[in-house]
């Protein structure tokens, strides 16, 4: 039986064979009969003017014969077809009178359809003039061979296309064109990561000056409001004991007064004293020490007398010690606080600082004119500081970056304390760099590529080295030369169809 099994395997294995030559004999007879038929390829040119491109295809054309011209126009100012509008095509010989077609519109959209005889074989140039409504323009084809009846096509006169075929009816229903790169002057930029802080003496926390409750009779700033250095935030009605509150604050305030008060006496009279060269100069610094003790004892009661200035009742008023934006609240109306306890914080945001955090292999590559522009999530504008606050000197231990702190103006308030930014840090300039829009390039496993238009239909892919970013634009350092036509956007529409075409895909021209 296993016998049997293996001989039936390798029968099978043979028919395969077999199957596989004759499949491939045919295909070599099918291929020869083509070459041997009278199907000749068709001649595709691709041409441009400073406003239009032209993709054309035709056979070759034989003398006193009917040639078809399929002609697809593009706007180049913003790669859609030509829409409306008469054609008018102009085949002039080497010797002779020209010869003039016309088409009074379009065939459809982008697409003429024009079927010319020439009377005399040789070579034409070829005119293409348009008068579209708002469009006029005039297209040049250098040459057009026309040959004698029986006369075969030379070898390489079809123009041979890309690698990827992409029709003009494809490219024209897409957010897709097509440029040559350009010269550009290109900064160069280190990246970093930040976040908006608020600048270091534009955030206040307002606390209690003395033990109390918060008074009911005034309601406390909500999240978001604005305040204004020295407007009343807070009343706090004192405890119901009597060794608190604004009294006892206000004893201790004239109490230390009158120290400094007899101090400056006894200091100036001291004084007095030496300069009669009565007392000695020991007594006047003892008096002069005790006068600046008592002046440091009394600044702070002055302070806390200046920012909570009782008001009627006997209620303290806290006051705030900036402008800015309520952004905390920690306490609440009726609730019993101790002195020196959080009641709210305020922030000026109409400057904030940017604080970007360069990794540590980029320090030596910044220098110390540190210029930047920064993005947050959620806002389209690209945002620049006024000015570099400080460089830090000390690495962070735990991301490896070295702080660095810029000034933002924030007149506006579009920026929020805590937002995270994107920011690029100017570190030099390349000169008439050779450029293509970022969009330009696909990113295939660690490489960049871009797709050069070959012909007006077809594309090739191709490797180039990538340089310094700006502005949306990349340096190509290699790869170009700088004449090519490249799909700077839509790239990943031609990407797709070369996908398409390694699955088998059909990409054939319909018309």
């Amino acid at each position: 039986m296993n016998t049997y099994k293996t001989a039936l395997k390798q029968m099978g294995i043979l028919m395969a064979m077999l199957f596989m030559l004759t499949g491939c004999t045919q295909q070599k007879q099918a291929t020869a009969a083509a070459a041997a038929g009278e199907k000749v390829e068709p001649i595709r040119v691709t041409a441009y003017s400073a406003k239009s491109e032209l993709f054309m295809e035709y056979d070759p054309p034989v003398v006193g014969e009917k040639t078809g011209f399929l002609i697809h126009l593009t706007r180049l100012s913003d790669f859609k077809p030509v829409t409306e509008g008469g054609l008018k095509l102009v085949f002039t010989p080497a010797a002779g009178e020209p010869e003039t077609f016309t088409l009074p519109a379009p065939t459809r959209k982008g697409i003429y359809k024009v079927e010319a005889t020439l009377g005399k074989p040789g070579k034409y140039s070829l005119e293409l003039i348009t008068d579209g409504n708002g469009f006029g323009d005039k297209i040049s084809v250098s040459e057009v061979l026309v040959m004698n009846k029986g006369e075969k096509p030379t070898a390489g006169q079809a123009a041979k296309g890309g690698a990827i075929a992409y029709l003009k009816e494809q490219q024209w229903v897409v957010d897709f064109m097509v440029t040559q790169p350009v010269k550009k002057d290109l900064g160069s930029f280190v990246n970093a990561t930040g976040e908006l802080v608020p600048v270091s003496n534009a955030e206040a926390t307002v606390a209690a000056p003395l033990s109390g409750i918060i008074s009911t009779t005034r309601q406390l700033p909500f999240i978001g409001k604005k305040v204004a250095k020295g407007e009343v935030v807070a009343l706090i009605d004192p405890p119901v004991r009597p060794d608190g509150g604004i009294g006892q604050l206000g004893a201790a305030f004239a109490e230390a007064k009158n120290r400094v008060a007899l101090a400056q006496k006894e200091y100036d009279r001291a004084k007095r004293l030496h300069e009669a060269k009565i007392a000695p100069l020991k007594r006047v610094e003892e008096a002069e020490l005790s006068l600046s003790s008592a002046r440091s004892a009394l600044d702070p009661l002055e302070k806390a007398m200046g920012s909570v200035k009782g008001e009627g009742s006997g209620k303290i008023a806290v006051r705030a010690p900036i402008s800015g934006t309520v952004v905390e609240v920690t306490a609440g109306a009726g609730k019993g606080v101790e002195a020196g306890q959080p009641i709210l914080r305020i922030v000026n945001t109409g400057t904030l600082w940017l604080k970007a955090n360069i990794p540590a292999n980029e320090i030596g590559s910044t220098g110390k004119s540190l210029n930047a522009t920064f993005t947050v999530a959620g806002l389209t504008d690209e945002f620049k500081p006024t000015r570099l606050v400080s460089v830090g000197d000390m690495l962070d231990p735990q991301t490896r970056t070295l702080p660095v702190l810029f000034e933002v103006p924030n007149q506006s308030g579009r920026l929020k304390v805590g937002l995270f930014a994107n920011v690029a840090i100017r570190t030099g300039s390349v000169a008439g760099a050779l450029a293509l829009p970022k969009d330009a390039l696909i990113e295939d496993e660690g490489r960049s590529f871009v797709f050069i238009q070959s012909s007006g239909e077809a594309f090739d892919r191709q490797e180039v080295k990538i340089g310094v970013e700006d502005g949306g634009f990349v340096q190509i350092s290699g790869g170009l030369k700088g004449d090519e036509r490249i799909a700077t956007r839509g790239a990943y529409y031609v990407k797709q169809a070369e996908s398409a075409a390694k699955g088998g895909a059909d990409q054939g021209h319909g018309h």
